[in-house]
């Protein structure tokens, strides 16, 4: 797998997105400028630029992306500061191929992440998921972030381990039908506030029938 770029601007915002990152299991790799990203003997997937607040010195910095060969083909977002004096209009005319502004929000972020990795079809959706541990009949509950045709993530303020079984259950709120599949974490990280964990889990002997409601869910159908 290609290795996700990080040209930071902003401490602040590159540890959020390096959770976000995190969160998805995605490799990356930082740099403080773009030369030095341009140096490295690795091939991007994709290109995130933290920009400041000067249009030129944004537009310089995006040349010396784009003028490597290696780089030519890796889509490109542009993250503004807080409250930046650039406008998205003026970016308008950049070789990026999304620009967002700080704070960068995990939702957007994530569904351009599945857009420009070409990443398995997935929802990204915040909905109200309920939680079983194996074999008991305690219910916790949490919130999705993405649905995937082979898992999905959430937060949860309740404890889980790595490899532990659980049964997830949620409301398609378009068919208002419900879903319960077995599924197993395969990954947490405590969530930025660190109030709440953040979990991935892989949906296990899913039946036939599970697999076509998965697959409407997540297209967005009925």
């Amino acid at each position: 797998m290609k290795t996700v770029f990080l040209i930071e601007r902003s401490t602040d915002v590159f540890h959020t997105v390096r959770s976000y990152l995190k969160e998805g299991s995605l490799p990356f790799a930082a740099f403080q400028t773009p030369d030095e990203a341009v140096r490295s003997d690795e091939l991007p997937a994709l290109v995130i630029l933290f920009g400041n607040n000067s249009l030129q010195e944004i537009r310089d910095d995006i040349n010396i992306v784009k003028n490597k060969a290696a780089f030519a083909r890796a889509p490109k977002i542009l993250i503004l500061p807080f409250e930046s004096s650039v406008t998205d209009l003026e970016c308008k005319t950049l070789d990026v191929q999304a620009i967002l502004s700080i704070p960068v929000q995990r939702l957007q972020f994530q569904a351009l992440l599945s857009k420009y990795l070409s990443r398995a079809p997935r929802r990204v959706f915040r909905i109200l998921v309920s939680i079983q541990q194996e074999g008991s009949n305690l219910r916790y509950s949490g919130i999705s972030t993405d649905f995937s045709e082979s898992g999905m993530a959430f937060e949860c303020v309740a404890e889980f381990q790595t490899g532990e079984r659980l049964l997830i259950g949620f409301v398609n709120p378009r068919s208002r039908s419900r879903l319960s599949l077995k599924a197993e974490v395969v990954r947490r990280a405590p969530t930025p506030a660190g109030s709440s964990i953040f979990y991935g889990v892989t949906f296990r002997q899913m039946s036939s029938e599970e697999t076509r409601q998965l697959d409407q869910f997540i297209s967005g159908g009925s």
